[in-house]
């Protein structure tokens, strides 16, 4: 007899831990909600981290610190630019911090190598830039700032529709980014009509653009993408031969999007059309009153990372909203899943029955040019991309255009 009890006790003691797991018991009562966040701030990427770290601490100050009645908690980790770092932090975040979310990081690596043990410790893990269409796998990631595919589309079928545009030649950095750029400006562009007549691309931190610009063929207009010492490199160059093709850029490179950037960049960027992330510009919901208090904080403009930085966690917050508060992985991932939410870059959802591993936003694709004077002039109307998972792979199209 005392033996059946104490198995009857035992399995009662498993039954319990299993419903408690599965949430039929647990409620989420912690009165302070801890979002880690792996940020690039030293290292080659260092100054895109200091400034979403900045949007970032700036949505959770706007918000008074709190959601759903619960205090915010950052926990902001350094990831230097470096993919094991990035995942010794997780770890640090996830099995130390005990935190509900993660966001981040920027570099490459990290954001292969992070999302695959967010999911396993079935943790929401937020992307906090637009990753390759093949990054875009994992079942606990959720990128509000949408996959390359999506960018380079939208500008493609832009060039094309407003521009005018019927032929061009393509010059990008040659790594993933740059061929998932070029390869979706390529299909916008095309499936509207126009011819992409070359495609060339050139070591990535070339400082002698030269000979890679007077191989290109005579073209409508030259798609050119690069990171931001690429950018610094090339347009003064391609000013100096007095090239004549005019510019877009499938996304912004961090540079002409960004005021700072933009002014040491100078008069070589004039002219140049360009799609983003984020417009300091643009007449999205509360936009003005996050440049407002960006200046007044930081005694200068937002550029696309402080402001993806800011609108990634207001996406996050509207996700807790969602859910109450309650930061069980369940009912968080359930809640974000379903949530709508209105942020300085617009309106974003993740589109249902997306089919894939990962969950991807609609991407509201803000089109800017660069005035005579350094200003960045928005150009509206806009198209918003949405991306859906099909044949093993994401296909993009455009779903609104005006």
């Amino acid at each position: 007899m005392k033996k059946c009890s104490v198995l009857w006790f035992g399995l009662l003691c498993a039954v319990l831990s299993a419903a408690m797991a599965s949430g039929a018991f647990a409620k989420d009562n912690a009165p302070v909600i801890k979002i880690g966040v792996l940020l690039d701030l030293t290292g080659p990427i260092g100054p895109a981290g200091i400034d979403m770290e900045k949007g970032t601490r700036l949505a959770v100050d706007m918000a008074q610190g709190t959601v759903a009645g619960k205090k915010i908690e950052l926990i902001v980790e350094d990831v230097a630019s470096d993919a094991s770092v990035s995942m010794d932090k997780a770890k640090k975040l996830v099995e130390t911090d005990k935190v509900a979310v993660l966001l981040g990081p920027i570099n490459a690596g990290g954001n292969a190598a992070v999302p695959g043990y967010a999911e396993r410790m079935r943790v929401p893990q937020f992307g906090c830039i637009n990753v390759t269409n093949d990054g875009a796998t994992h079942n606990w990631t959720f990128n509000p700032m949408g996959i390359t595919g999506q960018a380079g589309y939208g500008v493609g079928v832009y060039a094309h529709d407003a521009l005018g545009y019927k032929t061009a030649v393509s010059l990008m950095a040659d790594f993933l980014a740059g061929h998932r750029y070029a390869d979706s400006f390529k299909q916008g562009f095309e499936e509207r009509g126009g011819k992409v007549i070359q495609e060339n691309y050139f070591p990535e931190g070339t400082t002698n653009v030269v000979p890679f610009f007077t191989a290109l063929k005579q073209a409508d207009v030259l798609a050119y993408w690069g990171t931001p010492g690429d950018c610094f490199a090339a347009f003064p160059q391609y000013k100096e031969l007095n090239m004549k093709m005019p510019i877009v850029q499938p996304e912004d490179g961090g540079v002409t999007a960004s005021p700072g950037m933009l002014q040491h960049l100078g008069k070589s960027a004039v002219g140049i059309v360009f799609g983003t992330a984020y417009l300091y510009t643009a007449n999205t919901p509360g936009n003005k009153q996050f440049v407002e208090a960006y200046q007044q904080k930081f005694k200068e403009l937002p550029g696309v990372m402080a402001g993806g930085g800011y609108a990634n966690m207001q996406f996050i917050l509207a996700a807790l909203k969602a859910s109450n508060g309650d930061t069980r992985p369940e009912v968080l991932y359930k809640a974000t899943k379903g949530v709508s939410a209105d942020t300085i870059r617009g309106r974003l959802t993740f589109p249902p029955n997306q089919g894939g591993k990962s969950l991807v936003a609609n991407y509201p694709n803000l089109m800017g040019k660069i005035g005579p004077n350094l200003e960045v002039i928005p150009i509206v109307p806009t198209e918003t991309v949405q991306a859906m998972f099909k044949d093993g792979q994401w296909a993009v199209s455009i779903i609104k255009s005006k």
